[in-house]
């Protein structure tokens, strides 16, 4: 469930920049083809494979991975099913036999965008461009778009803490990941990528293992999407992190109070890396 929280806060953070000139509800974007099949090499402290199945233009995605794991000496073997909708996520450990459920955060985000007025939906875009550069640059990340290609297609690249993800131009599908963080070293490189082909079959959850509902990943993702949604709609946001910046480098006054809207956004990954 990690990867989970991982997956969607990272993807918050890398679309802030681009969502002044996104859709409707900036969350609720489609991926630019239907459905697509995709397979990775897994290397460094987790080596193995990967593979993921998108259907519905992003909606639904179903990722099965088999690696084995070595930390100080010690050998662990992951096969995990993660699958999810738009309105769900769920995780199967297929050598315990166990699994767990949350709400889709992606859901809390286009809820909460959605109870928006018009004039703070405008303020939210006006806000989004300034403010996710700030994020990135408060956790030394950085954002480059059509650096490279991969298998063809043409990638952005975002470096943020210990990670370099290139990622489809223009949308949150990793094509190539490589992490040096807390002293592990990992790579997943797309070594296929197939459009419109992911069967159904995929998409079944495995049979007779229970997803259990885990409220509190169900909580912490409601309130990530509330406070950066709050965080997005003001009006002086763009001046506050600004002067976050100029405070944090002992360049102006009001610290304290400043630099609050900068953790908020660092509260996000911590929660999801832990101590």
């Amino acid at each position: 469930m990690k990867r989970f929280w991982l997956a969607a806060v990272l993807c918050m953070i890398c679309t802030l920049p681009g969502l002044a000139f996104a859709g409707d509800n900036p969350w609720d974007r489609k991926l630019p083809f239907e459905s697509a099949t995709l397979h990775y090499a897994l290397s460094g402290t987790q080596a193995g494979t990967e593979d993921k199945y998108i259907r519905d233009y992003g909606r639904e995605m179903a990722t099965y991975r088999k690696a084995t794991t070595v930390m100080m000496g010690m050998k662990m073997i992951n096969d995990t099913i993660e699958i999810q909708d738009s309105n769900w996520m769920y995780s199967y450990d297929m050598k315990e036999k166990t699994g767990t459920k949350m709400t889709n955060p992606q859901k809390f985000m286009i809820e909460e965008y959605n109870k928006l007025t018009a004039a703070e939906k405008k303020q939210v875009q006006k806000n989004a461009e300034a403010m996710g550069t700030s994020v990135m640059k408060g956790m030394n990340g950085k954002m480059e778009q059509n650096v490279t290609k991969i298998l063809g297609y043409s990638c952005d690249r975002t470096s943020v803490m210990g990670s370099t993800i290139y990622m489809l131009h223009g949308s949150p599908i990793p094509l190539k990941t490589e992490t040096n963080m807390a002293g592990m070293k990992m790579a997943s490189v797309a070594t296929s990528f197939k459009e419109g082909e992911a069967e159904a079959r995929f998409f079944e959850h495995p049979a007779g293992i229970e997803a259990v509902y885990n409220q509190e990943s169900d909580e912490m993702s409601k309130n990530m999407a509330v406070q950066m949604m709050t965080m997005l709609k003001d009006p002086d946001a763009a001046k506050k992190m600004s002067e976050s910046h100029s405070a944090e480098s002992g360049q102006g006054g009001g610290a304290q109070d400043n630099k609050k809207m900068m953790d908020q956004a660092g509260q996000m990954m911590k929660g999801i890396l832990g101590n």
